[in-house]
């Protein structure tokens, strides 16, 4: 009788202790899970970002050879951005429909650690032939647009940030401004993918 006792309370023994490491074991997957989903989360916002905040033009559309164009770019991001990489284009009416940037104007920066600022210069390779239309209120704008390639020192991948400006040719003095505005149409899409060399 009391084998049949001590066999009976092993079994519950048994079973407490079956039930007990099965919730033991949920636990510890949910909260894996949960980690995992956390750590996704935050990798996806701890990242650097690199920003063209100010565009502007070094001298005016009648008297440059060739385009140079000043960009004021900020790593708004939490993570350095190693191989800071611009490109730029210009042109009449539209901002580069095809979204192929000009990598023949292509420039590397270097790194910009997190909340780092930089001006950096870009300029086309195409002589300014000066042949900019007469302007007038309801002409059209000459768009200055290109990418800013980065490698996210954090997770290694490559990221970009298109920009687009352009001068609104509206009146004579139009063609003497260096201040450019932002893009309020037919903002610049590049290609999502350059061969940059990931170190």
């Amino acid at each position: 009788m009391w084998r049949r006792k001590l066999a009976a309370r092993v079994r519950k023994t048994e079973f407490w202790a079956t039930v007990i490491s099965v919730v033991a074991l949920a636990v510890s997957v949910l909260t894996w899970l949960d980690v995992h989903a956390q750590l996704r989360l935050t990798s996806g916002q701890i990242r650097a970002y690199v920003q063209v905040v100010d565009v502007r033009l070094l001298e005016p559309v009648t008297d440059a050879s060739v385009m140079r164009l000043q960009l004021r770019l900020k790593n708004l991001g939490q993570t350095a951005a190693r191989q800071v990489y611009g490109e730029m284009d210009y042109d009449l009416g539209a901002p580069g429909l095809h979204g192929d940037g000009n990598e023949a104007t292509g420039v590397e920066f270097g790194s910009m650690g997190p909340g780092l600022e930089r001006l950096v210069t870009l300029q086309s390779n195409r002589i300014n032939r000066r042949d900019w239309p007469k302007p007038y209120p309801k002409q059209e704008s000459v768009y200055f647009f290109g990418t800013i390639w980065f490698v996210d020192d954090t997770t290694g991948e490559q990221r970009k940030e298109d920009w687009c400006y352009e001068l609104p040719l509206t009146s004579e003095t139009s063609l003497k401004r260096t201040d450019l505005e932002q893009c309020s149409k037919l903002t610049y899409k590049s290609n999502d993918v350059r061969k940059i060399n990931i170190k």
